[in-house]
């Protein structure tokens, strides 16, 4: 968004995942970048691929493909293009391979995939900038290369249709050059100095990429990369961080299981500046007032202390544990800010907080909000921004009036470690009863918050009450 920070999204695989993966692929291979032509090669295996009945197999857009090989056979596969695939954002194009007959798909347990993408290299002048910038951006903004994990599907991404399930964590062993480059970084290992880098990971993660010319900064266990600020802010920083991550250990009984990486880069528009988070990356994008230093302008305030906090509590919601379903995108970003606003009011400011929650309630007065339960789609969210970031975390915070501050701890905690295929309206009724043993309580919650066209007059009114 234009002037804004956009609070991003998702990671790594935890102990407490929404269902286990049936099988963790494993990628292998070779990558060759180039950040100032804006090319990336890529020659990878995906093996050790889960039996999966009807899938999709997305791979970036903008990558022109060489083959893709049946390593089983040892023969290339001919392949077709799907064009319903909704999920795929637009970035990606949806492969599979369709058995012999015509009718139904064939999945190798092996599969060698050659491509590659050229992408514009967008750098810092008055004149030579995108129209726009995103997540899902493959984005050579001159000194540097930047992908998401997932969005971008830079590397094979697996989808399982019927599960609603993307494999796009997986185990890798990858070389990656760049000639160009001084220093790399592949989400899930240490960033390492070097014009080509072997990267290697046992645990699943999502490939979040940053390679180019950038120096690094450390301090305990977490990492800035790209540190556009001082050595003494640095250390303020990440001081911030690893008291936010005590403060969401202490009360979800959950600890954080890999170091917390910073990239600070700019983006390929002349407007756009946003944050995303792909576990256990944390990127921020943007040009100058928008960049970290930002952080730290006094007139400002503390005004980003709660975004970091979103960002963290993302580890949660949305690594620890993958949503999907109509809610999906509701529970993992209104959790996250709910899980923000409870530590501005416990570390930052209770009158940040009064605020925050002010400002969410004005935001919503022209706004009808569909309940929960009867919520079909994601459509039915009518303005995402609205309902997940403002009208969730408000129905989330009455709740607590209603159950109290270790309830709603136990809920949130439930909702993490209880395994499901499907994280929607049932699934939130069955851990929150299970957490209340209160069958009084849980249905004045359900029907006050959850079923009635007035969830939001409701909340309103519980959160001005002592």
């Amino acid at each position: 968004m234009k002037n804004s920070l956009v609070i991003g999204l998702f990671a790594f695989l935890c102990l407490h995942e929404t269902r286990a993966q049936d099988s963790i692929p494993l990628l292998t291979g070779k990558v060759n970048l180039s950040i100032t032509k804006g090319t990336i090669e890529c020659d990878f295996t995906l093996s050790h691929v889960p039996r999966i009945a009807d899938y999709y197999i997305r791979i970036n857009s903008g990558m022109n493909i060489l083959f893709f090989k049946n390593l089983d056979a040892n023969t290339l596969i001919n392949y077709d293009k799907s064009f319903h695939d909704t999920l795929s954002y637009g970035e990606s194009s949806a492969y599979y391979f369709a058995a012999n007959g015509g009718t139904g798909k064939f999945l190798p347990r092996a599969i060698q995939f050659k491509y590659v993408g050229m992408y514009p290299v967008v750098k810092d002048t008055l004149k030579d900038y995108s129209v726009d910038d995103w997540k899902g951006n493959i984005a050579f903004n001159g000194y540097s290369v930047r992908t998401d994990g997932t969005q971008s599907a830079w590397y094979p991404i697996l989808y399982d249709i019927q599960k609603d399930l993307k494999y796009d964590k997986v185990k890798y062993d990858i070389e990656v050059t760049c000639s160009d480059c001084n220093m790399q970084y592949i989400n899930g290992s240490l960033p390492t100095a070097g014009t080509t880098v072997n990267f290697k990971s046992d645990v699943p993660q999502q490939l979040t990429m940053f390679s180019g010319k950038y120096k690094i900064a450390k301090v305990d266990d977490t990492y800035i990369l790209n540190p556009d600020i001082s050595e003494e802010q640095i250390k303020t920083f990440c001081g911030f961080t690893n008291l936010y991550k005590k403060f969401y250990e202490d009360n979800l009984h959950i600890p954080y299981k890999q170091s917390i990486t910073y990239v600070q880069t700019t983006p390929t528009s002349k407007y756009n500046a946003w944050l995303f988070v792909s576990y256990p990356t944390i990127v921020n994008i943007g040009y100058g007032q928008w960049g970290m230093k930002s952080f730290f302008d006094k007139k400002k305030g503390d005004w980003f202390k709660p975004y970091i906090a979103h960002e963290l509590g993302h580890y949660y919601f949305g690594t620890c544990k993958t949503f999907n379903t109509e809610l999906g995108d509701m529970m993992s970003e209104g959790f996250s800010e709910y899980l923000s606003l409870t530590l501005t009011r416990a570390l930052i400011s209770d009158s940040v907080y009064k605020t925050k929650l002010d400002d969410k309630i004005k935001a919503l007065k022209d706004f009808t909000a569909v309940p929960f339960a009867k919520v079909k789609s994601e459509a039915d969210y009518s303005n995402r921004e609205l309902y997940v970031y403002n009208y969730a975390p408000l129905i989330f915070t009455a709740i607590e009036k209603e159950i109290g501050q270790k309830n709603m701890w136990a809920w949130l905690k439930a909702i993490l470690e209880t395994k499901t295929d499907f994280t929607n309206y049932g699934f939130m009724l069955q851990t929150l009863k299970e957490t209340l043993h209160d069958d009084n309580k849980f249905v004045l919650i359900q029907s006050r918050y959850f079923d009635t066209d007035k969830s939001f007059e409701n909340a309103k009114q519980r959160i001005k009450q002592p």
